[in-house]
This record gives C-alpha cells, structure tokens and sequence, in this order.
C-alpha cells in the first residue's frame, strides 16, 4: 500500500503539469493564387506564423497569441513607399470564402515594417479577440460567433495583404494548424523579418 507521503509526492508532481498551457501552431503560405473573388495578378509571396497560448485554464479571457508574417515582392501601398495598403486576419470563412476583418495587423499592437516591396510584422502577447457571427453573403455561407481558437482550429482565418493595386487583396493565406516543425528556411525567413522589427523598433524609441 502506498503511503500518503507517495501519494503527495505524485500529486506534486502531477500538478504543475495540469497547469502547463497548451501552445497550437498555425502557419499560412501566402500567394495570389490563394485570393477568392476578385482575381490578382501579383507575384508576391510570403510566410506567417501564430502561436496560440492558451494559459493553462478553461477560460478564453486569457488566452493570448504570437505572431510574426513575412511578405516578399509586393507592388506598393495607397502611400508613396509603403509595400502595401492594409493587412489583415480574416474569418470566418474557408478557402472558398471571404470573411470580415477579425484582426488588424497594421495598428498596435502590432509592429511592422512596410516599405518598398517588403512587408514585415509581429506581435507577441497579443490578446484573443472575441469572434462574432459571420452574416451569410454571396460570399460567405455563414458562421455562428465562436472563439478565435474555434476559429483557427477549424481552418476558418486567412491573413490577406492588401496593395493599391489589388485594394481587395494582392496575397492571401489560410491559417492552418501543424503538426509539424515548418521547414528551416520558413523559419529563416520569419526570424530575418522579426529581427528588422525589432530594429526598427529600436529606433523608434531612441528617437
């Protein structure tokens, strides 16, 4: 029979476990072959990655999310310089449906650099939002309100980069959950972007 003394020392052990958050990928190619609708003919193409955390509780209250996205070869934005206009998570909607916008990654707090041809931005930390119905739509067949970990995990957020050119969207990418360590060049590319990031923001507070 096992003693109490054991039985204490398996339970303490078992419980920080219980309270270890649980940490869900997801990754998107982006490209303009991805775009529903209205058809674009950039070459861009680009990488992103979410990491969603959802701090070891039952509650979505504290749920939070890291994100970085890398955005090559874009066409210029609705300001002279800038490598696009807008950019964006989108959902719920599949890969056969445009959503309303659910997350804008081009205000705080976020941080990017936009300029030339290249787009790159990441946030850590950032809160989950709430996800509200998705009305049906001659391009959306409709959605209930859910959580944004509902809609991550059911394949139902896309990141859309917008351009002057395309203003509906120049590249688009389903979030899809991994199982798997990306490539290393995926992550090559995502680490070049957050470092200039974390360059530029550097500078911004120096100056």
């Amino acid at each position: 029979m096992r003693t109490p003394s054991v039985l204490l020392a398996v339970a303490a052990l078992i419980l920080p476990l219980a309270a270890q958050s649980a940490v869900y990928q997801f990754n998107a190619s982006l490209n303009s072959a991805n775009e529903v609708g209205t058809p674009s003919a950039a070459t861009a193409t680009g990488v992103a990655t979410l990491f969603y955390d959802d701090q070891g509780t039952a509650s979505l209250l504290d749920d939070s999310y890291d994100f970085s996205m890398a955005v090559f070869g874009l066409s210029g934005g609705a300001i002279a310089g800038t490598a696009a206009s807008a950019f964006h998570i989108h959902g719920a909607a599949s890969t056969t449906e445009n959503g309303p916008v659910r997350v804008s990654l081009d205000a705080a707090p976020f941080v990017f650099l936009n300029s030339g041809s290249t787009l790159l931005v990441g946030g850590n930390g950032v809160a989950a939002p709430s996800i509200g119905a998705t009305a049906p739509s001659g391009v959306n067949a409709g959605y209930p309100a859910m959580s944004f970990f509902d809609m991550l995990s059911g394949g139902l957020a896309y990141v859309n980069v917008h351009t002057a050119a395309n203003p509906a969207g120049a590249v688009r990418g389903q979030l899809l959950q991994v199982a798997v360590v990306p490539e290393p060049s995926t992550y090559a590319m995502l680490l070049g972007g957050l470092g200039l990031i974390g360059f530029v923001a550097a500078r911004r507070r120096r100056h």
